[in-house]
């Protein structure tokens, strides 16, 4: 099949048109469609998510969607302990206790370091960790031992 140009059809059907002139229609057509006004609409921001304002109809997709993604797998308690396991109210009782005695150590320990007579330099011992510290011109130097690992930390001795 022959192919035909716009000037060929258009000679065919006795209609008097030269190349010059479907050539300038051509590039008229062109330059108007550049030169035209440019229309644009706001781009809106929506959020997917119902927490930060998206359709609240999203919520159990998006919870499906992260439940299987979700490659934790919980392990499971041992017996009478862990989160799973329900306490007696002498191990919540022991709980607390063990709690507030280490809080109190720790408030002891910081007033020493940090208190109004602070020493210089010191050492605490308390089942197997140990907790020692030094000034050094406007900072103190703590170390914590615990058997296993050393943390040192180093913080300004204050006004």
């Amino acid at each position: 099949m022959k192919s035909v140009s716009a000037f060929d059809f258009l000679a065919t059907k006795g209609c008097p048109v030269s190349r010059v002139a479907i050539t300038c229609a051509v590039l008229v057509t062109v330059l108007v469609a550049m030169l035209s006004p440019v229309q644009a609409g706001t781009i809106v921001y929506t959020p997917t998510n119902p927490t930060f304002g998206g359709n609240p109809l999203n919520g159990a997709y998006l919870f499906n969607n992260a439940q299987a993604q979700n490659q934790h797998q919980p392990t499971t308690p041992s017996a009478g302990t862990g989160a799973g396991a329900a306490l007696t109210p002498g191990q919540i009782f022991a709980q607390q206790l063990t709690s507030q005695l280490y809080s109190s150590l720790a408030n002891k320990i910081t007033t020493a370091i940090f208190g109004e007579n602070a020493a210089q330099n010191g050492t605490f011992s308390f089942e197997g960790t140990t907790i020692t510290f030094q000034r050094v011109g406007s900072n103190i130097n703590v170390s914590i031992n615990d058997g296993q690992t050393i943390t040192n930390v180093t913080v300004p001795a204050g006004p």
